[in-house]
């Protein structure tokens, strides 16, 4: 393939080759089929005469030997001893000399006619065969035959058919014998031999090799001199033509034989002997003058296609040369050589293409002078972009940053896509509240820094723990912590993701103290309840809560009791399937009036799990914070 994409002379001799081998091939084709058709109507043609010459000379041989059977009966011998013969009693001497002239004259008939196979008389009365050629069927009775009983009646002619005396396809002729007075007094019949109906219908002079003829009766069966049908052929022999002459159809078509070979055949139904003949010749030697002619054709095609490639050759080799030297030049242009120039060895299309090469070459060669200095321009510009796109980059990420941690993700992306008011109200949320006992007056005694870097420190862990448990961090407001479950995404156990939250920060404030020495305790209220969320503010966005839940759990926080977790009894319901609370008792609360409240204690679990989580409790993942902690400490 590369030798054929590369090579523009090998491509024009194989685009002739290409164009002159189908035409060729075509020729023959069509040579082969036309003279296919006309040898198809000559041998429609000559099947035909040879179709109605049999037809006639197996009706010519029929009425001879019908001829021969009335001439026989018009004998003078016959007709002489027809009395004596057939009214006589048997023993009477006028039988026995009637017997032996009828006997003589019979005999003598058939000696000169080879195609009579039996003639014998037969009596009226019985259908007594009283002599014959044949003396062993002398005696026998025949009334019940078709030849016979037609024949008492008229000339007859009876098919072909078995004979029952031999088994051999015969043909019977009979007439009836009659008196002076014209009265019936027997029949003559005469078997044929159908040796010589063979040797006319098997005469192929004309048909080739492979030319046929034969008879089929009306059963399928093959019929000849010596037997029906063909040991081959069991169940008869079929096909298109001879389906159609038992039909009674007359004419030719291409089909397949009996024995499944294409031939071209011509079928006719004979009437006389209720028989059809077929003639037929094998399709591969009657087209065999047609193929010859094709490859003939071909043949010489090929060697003038061959002759002529030389010629294209050549032809090529001087249409290419000029193009192949304009490739040469444009490969070292495309190399760097822009001082390459094309030869101009025409005047024709190519020359014009090789001055128009060798213009644009000048020119290239002009544009590269200045194209280096505009590259270099280029590649200064282009680490300037790259440089301000990454700085750009840099302070996106930034701003994405800055953004997730002030505003939950899916209001974060709410607001990038340009919506500028959201607010929406939630059914089902629990808020906690959580606030830093004594942070104030730890703030009295330690320096300003270190007091944000240790309210930093337990809020930075608090943050954890909301992330951990699928919380929203909502704000800090100084030693206060503001989370909420069930929003923005809502969350069908938002209680128990904030109890647990509540009570891992508990840990983690134990923790904490059992780290830094320090006493500082933390006090959590808990509501559930409907709220409303929105984003406020134009220049610093803040993403807040409102409503009547909001309220009530910051007065659970307030006016809970330190080192606790105090919820309402709208939360309690909420929990008291799988965490262990006991009642406060009425609480006042600003705002609301009296409240039953409950102290979250701990999850409900079994022996081990209560073990495991004493042993590997939430405080742990807190420990890199603190041991961080203490080190700086």
């Amino acid at each position: 393939m590369k030798f054929w994409s590369k090579s523009l002379r090998t491509r024009l001799v194989a685009y002739f080759l290409l164009l002159s081998l189908p035409t060729v091939t075509g020729i023959g084709a069509l040579t082969f089929w036309g003279a296919r058709v006309v040898i198809t109507r000559l041998v429609f043609d000559r099947l035909r005469v040879t179709a109605f010459l049999k037809a006639d000379a197996l009706a010519l041989w029929l009425g001879n030997q019908q001829e021969a059977t009335f001439s026989i009966a018009q004998l003078p011998e016959i007709r002489e001893s027809l009395e004596g013969l057939l009214t006589q009693p048997e023993d009477s001497g006028e039988f026995q000399e009637a017997y032996r002239v009828t006997q003589r004259a019979l005999r003598s008939a058939v000696a000169s006619r080879p195609e009579l196979a039996e003639v014998f008389i037969l009596s009226r009365t019985g259908g007594k065969v009283m002599v014959s050629t044949q003396t062993l069927h002398e005696g026998q009775y025949r009334v019940k035959d078709t030849y016979f009983i037609e024949g008492l009646n008229g000339a007859y002619v009876q098919d072909v058919y078995p004979s029952p005396m031999t088994g051999r396809p015969t043909i019977t002729i009979a007439t009836p014998l009659r008196n002076g007075t014209q009265e019936v007094l027997g029949v003559l019949a005469v078997h044929l031999d159908l040796k010589q109906m063979d040797r006319i219908v098997s005469d192929r002079v004309g048909l080739g090799e492979s030319g046929k003829t034969y008879l089929v009766d009306q059963y399928n069966s093959f019929v000849s001199g010596n037997r029906f049908g063909m040991d081959d052929f069991p169940r008869g022999i079929h096909s298109q033509g001879i389906n159609r002459a038992i039909e009674g159809d007359l004419g030719g078509e291409l089909y397949l034989d009996y024995r499944g070979i294409p031939v071209i055949g011509y079928y006719m139904w004979l009437e006389n002997l209720n028989l059809a003949l077929l003639v037929e010749i094998d399709q591969v030697e009657a087209f065999t003058p047609a193929r010859n002619l094709a490859w003939g054709i071909v043949a010489l095609g090929l060697i003038s296609m061959g002759l002529l490639t030389g010629g294209v050759y050549w032809l090529a080799q001087k249409i290419t040369r000029p193009i192949l030297a304009i490739k040469e030049a444009a490969i070292q242009v495309a190399e760097g050589d822009f001082n390459q120039l094309a030869p101009v060895m025409t005047e024709d299309e190519v020359g014009v293409l090789a001055r128009s090469f060798n213009r644009m070459t000048e020119e290239l060669r002009e544009l590269y002078a200045g194209l280096q200095e505009k590259v270099r321009q280029l590649e200064t510009a282009e680490l300037s972009v790259r440089k301000s796109l990454k700085e750009l980059e840099i302070e996106q990420a930034k701003s994405e940053r800055l953004l997730l941690n002030t505003l939950p993700q899916a209001i974060a992306r709410r607001l990038k896509i340009g919506e500028s008011v959201i607010a929406e109200h939630y059914d089902q949320v629990t808020v906690l509240f959580a606030d830093l006992v004594s942070f104030t007056r730890l703030s009295e005694e330690v320096a300003p820094k270190e007091l944000v870097e240790r309210l930093n420190m337990i809020f930075s862990a608090f943050d954890q723990l909301s992330e951990k448990h699928g919380l929203e961090k909502i704000k800090t407001i100084g030693d206060a912590y503001m989370v909420v479950g069930g929003l923005p995404k809502p969350k069908s156990d938002h209680a128990e993701a904030i109890a647990r939250m509540a009570l891992d920060m508990q840990a983690s404030i134990t923790e904490y103290n059992r780290r830094t020495g320090e006493s500082l305790s933390l006090r959590i209220g808990i509501h559930s309840g409907s709220v409303v969320a929105g984003v406020i503010g134009i220049r610093k966005f803040s993403y807040d809560l409102w409503g009547d839940t909001v309220n009530v759990a910051s007065r659970m926080e307030s006016q809970g009791l330190p080192g606790a977790i105090q919820v309402t009894a709208l939360t309690y319901e909420l929990l008291k399937e799988d965490f262990h609370l006991e009642k406060r008792g009425i609480v006042d609360v600003k705002g609301k009036g009296e409240m039953m409240t409950y102290l979250l204690i701990a999850p409900i679990c079994t022996v081990e799990q209560c073990q495991v989580q004493a042993m590997n409790g939430s405080h742990q993942e807190l420990s890199p914070l603190w041991s961080e902690f203490t080190s700086s400490d």
